[in-house]
């Protein structure tokens, strides 16, 4: 976890503006805040309409990170199918997902005993 969270705060926030942007549905911001041996300080979870959309998602996060803070995801994945799309920003996990994929790893419920904030849908 970042001894600068106000900076990895700032980072997911850049990301949910850009998700919702681009019409991203049912934004999360998970924060790991207090969780002891968590690796990062945030996960952002998103779902896209179709892998043309999840990808159109993950290039304006990228896109609009970089113009802001002047970083590159560490890691990418999840590019080829784009079923589930994740941005590794060390502090800020990013995942994209399709529903049915999003519904399968049902991420937000292996967190729910963790802060968790969820966005409106922007139309």
């Amino acid at each position: 976890m970042t001894k600068d969270r106000k900076s990895a705060e700032n980072l997911a926030n850049i990301a949910i503006d850009a998700i919702q942007e681009k019409i991203g549905k049912d934004v999360v911001l998970i924060d790991f805040d207090g969780v002891k041996g968590s690796l990062f300080d945030y996960y952002v979870i998103c779902t896209a309409n179709s892998p043309s959309h999840a990808d159109a998602l993950a290039e304006k996060i990228e896109e609009d990170i970089f113009k802001k803070l002047h970083i590159h995801p560490y890691k990418r994945e999840g590019l080829q199918n784009c079923q589930w799309i994740l941005l590794d920003y060390f502090d800020v996990i990013i995942h994209i997902f399709l529903q049915e994929t999003r519904e399968f790893y049902n991420i937000e419920s292996m967190w729910n005993d963790v802060k968790q904030i969820h966005f409106e849908d922007k139309e």
